[in-house]
C-alpha cells in the first residue's frame, strides 16, 4: 500500500512538473471605489467549446504563476477584449487604463457602466459565453455588480442562464420559432460572434438576453446595467480594461442625468443600437439578401437584431439575413 501511494505522488508530481508554466501580470492603479480589486483569471480550450479550468485570482501588479494556454481576464466587472496568450517561461503583461469623470459630468454619485451599445463590449459577451458557456462574473440584480469573490446563490443572477435545452430542442415537438432560433445559433457556433442571436442590445447600455428554458420556450431576460465600481466622486478615477463606458451622475435634484461616454484603449468609434426584442415576436428567416432592402430587422456578421443602419454593426448592405416580424 505504502508503495503503491508513493508511486501514485511520483506520477503526480511528474504530471505537474511536465505542465508548461508562464505568468500573468496585470498592471495599473484601482480606484479607490473598486472595492474588490482583484484579477480574474480563466484558461479555456480552443477546441472545446466550455472546457475551462477553475477561475485563479490574483492582485494588481503581482506576478502570477499559470500554465500556458489561452485566457479570459477580469477585473472589477471590466473584461480584457479578446484571448490573452500566455507562453510558457513567458510573462504576458497587460495594463488597466484609468478613467477619470470628463468635466461635463456633474454630481455627487457617478456612476460608470460598460456601455453594450457599443460593439466591443457586445463582442466581449460572445467571447466569455462562448468560451465558458456561461457568464464570466457572477452579477447581483440589485447591487452594483460583480460578486465573484461571494459565493450566495440567492444573490447571483446571471449564472442562472443555462442553454442545456438547446442540445435536445428537436426532441420537444412545438416550440417557438424564436427558440429554434436561438437554440440553433447556440447548437451551431463556431466562433464567438455566432452567439450574437442571445443578446438584443438597446442603446441606454442595457440588454436582453433570450433565455431558453424547458419546453423550449423563450424568455426575454432584461440585464441591468453593469457597473465598475461603487458610485465615485468628480475627482475619482476607475481603472478598466480596453472598452467603451459610460460615466453618469446625479442632477441636482437626484436625478440620472446625460451619460457620457468615454473609450479606453483601442476602441474603434460606434454608433449607438437601441433595439429590444419582444417576446411576441416571429422570427422568419429570409436567405437572399437582396430582400433585406425593405426588411423591418437584420443579421450581420456582427449583430442580430438590427432596426438601423446607423446601429453599430448593423450596415444594411452587410446583411446576412433578414427577420420579418410578424
Amino acid at each position: 500500500m505504502k508503495h503503491l501511494l508513493m508511486t501514485l505522488m511520483m506520477m503526480f508530481t511528474a504530471a505537474a512538473s511536465a505542465q508548461s508554466l508562464g505568468s500573468l501580470r496585470v498592471e495599473g492603479e484601482r480606484g479607490k471605489f473598486q472595492i474588490f480589486a482583484k484579477v480574474k483569471a480563466v484558461r479555456c480550450s480552443l477546441d472545446t467549446r466550455g472546457a475551462c479550468d477553475a477561475a485563479v485570482f490574483f492582485d494588481l501588479n503581482e506576478t502570477k504563476g499559470v500554465p500556458a494556454g489561452s485566457y479570459l481576464l477580469g477585473f472589477e466587472n471590466t473584461i480584457y477584449p479578446e484571448l490573452v496568450q500566455v507562453r510558457e517561461g513567458e510573462t504576458r503583461t497587460i495594463t488597466l487604463e484609468k478613467l477619470t469623470v470628463p468635466s461635463s459630468v456633474k454630481g455627487s454619485k457617478i456612476r460608470v457602466y460598460r456601455d453594450f451599445a457599443s460593439l466591443v463590449e457586445q463582442k466581449k459577451m460572445y467571447l466569455t459565453m462562448f468560451y465558458m458557456n456561461r457568464h464570466f462574473f457572477r452579477l447581483d440584480k440589485e447591487n452594483f455588480g460583480d460578486l465573484y469573490l461571494t459565493g450566495s446563490w440567492d444573490r447571483d443572477f446571471v449564472q442562472r442562464f443555462t442553454y442545456e435545452v438547446c442540445p435536445a430542442i428537436q426532441a420537444y415537438g412545438e416550440v417557438s420559432a424564436g427558440a429554434r432560433t436561438v437554440c440553433r445559433a447556440w447548437n451551431s457556433a463556431a466562433k464567438p460572434q455566432d452567439l450574437r442571436e442571445l443578446f438584443s442590445f438597446a442603446e441606454d447600455g442595457t440588454f436582453e438576453e433570450m433565455w431558453v428554458t424547458f419546453p423550449g420556450d423563450i424568455i426575454p431576460t432584461a440585464h441591468p446595467k453593469y457597473m465598475v465600481s461603487v458610485p465615485i466622486g468628480e475627482a475619482d478615477f476607475v481603472s478598466v480594461f480596453p472598452g467603451s463606458y459610460r460615466f453618469q451622475g446625479d442632477t441636482a435634484k437626484g436625478k440620472p442625468g446625460k451619460p457620457v461616454v468615454v473609450k479606453a484603449g483601442r476602441v474603434l468609434s460606434e454608433a449607438t443600437s437601441e433595439f429590444s426584442l419582444n417576446s411576441d415576436y416571429t422570427l422568419n428567416s429570409i436567405d437572399s439578401t437582396s430582400d433585406c432592402r425593405g426588411a423591418l430587422s437584420w443579421k450581420t456578421e456582427e449583430r442580430a437584431y438590427c432596426r438601423r443602419d446607423s446601429q453599430a454593426g448593423c450596415d444594411r448592405s452587410q446583411a446576412r439575413t433578414c427577420e420579418v416580424l410578424q
